[in-house]
């Protein structure tokens, strides 16, 4: 389907597909009627290591060496800490992002990354950066399909790929006290990822975003049903 172009050009977040893909009733609602899911209280301490973790891992790659978190692990050995900081300043800031316009869709897909790996052959893996206060370390679902759509639209702007994602995850130790300080255990998970399926998906966001027709409720989301009783919304919706 070949799709005209408007004077405002639609812009999907990757956040927004994934929303899509959990709720395709709760996406319509936010692009229709800017009506967002509630949203709980900010993870303030995650912004804060999410930020120092970015400050460390620059000074890093101003030296021109790995960050210890990432030196030994598997398949890293001739890996480097992406050099082109200006180009990594660009896909980090949340108003620029990772992004390409689709010409057929006329829609554009971003994101914003924290970090990139660079191998010898050129290619390209994003780092993700998580902390986490929990037992055990878990890859959910999402953050595959993070790394997924992100891997996409790098292949979308020319970049070769590494077919892979990491996850830098920064846990909370809690066996010796607490004493002024949180300490962090850092732990890598690596995934492979899968690009197929993103396009597809994302087409069929950007048709659901320029329809006028809301999708049926959707049963088992519990915010659909706090957004039925939203005052902006119009009967029957």
């Amino acid at each position: 389907m070949t799709y005209i172009k408007t004077s405002k050009p639609l812009k999907i977040s990757r956040a927004n597909l994934q929303l899509f893909k959990e709720c395709p009733r709760c996406f319509w609602l936010y692009k229709h009627k800017d009506i967002r899911r509630p949203q709980g209280y900010p993870y303030t301490l995650s912004i804060a290591v999410d930020q120092l973790l970015k400050a460390e891992f620059d000074q890093y790659r101003e030296r021109g060496e790995m960050h210890p978190a990432l030196v030994g692990f598997k398949g890293l050995e001739e890996a480097k800490l992406f050099s082109d900081q200006a180009q990594l300043q660009k896909w980090r800031n949340n108003f620029e992002g990772l992004k390409y316009h689709d010409e057929g869709l006329d829609a554009t897909l971003f994101g914003a990354i924290d970090d990139m790996l660079e191998f010898p052959d050129g290619s390209l893996a994003v780092i993700d950066y998580k902390s986490s206060g929990a037992k055990e370390i878990t890859v959910y679902d999402d953050y595959k399909m993070q790394m997924d759509v992100y891997t996409h639209i790098l292949e979308q702007i020319g970049h070769k790929t590494a077919k892979k994602g990491y996850f830098v995850f920064y846990q909370v130790q809690k066996n010796d006290g607490f004493k002024g300080r949180l300490p962090f255990r850092g732990e890598i998970r690596e995934v492979d990822t899968d690009s197929s399926y993103v396009h597809d998906l994302f087409a069929q966001a950007v048709d659901l975003a320029r329809s006028d027709t809301p999708p049926k409720s959707h049963s088992d989301c519990e915010y659909c049903l706090w957004a039925g009783h939203h005052k902006e919304l119009e009967p029957g919706f």
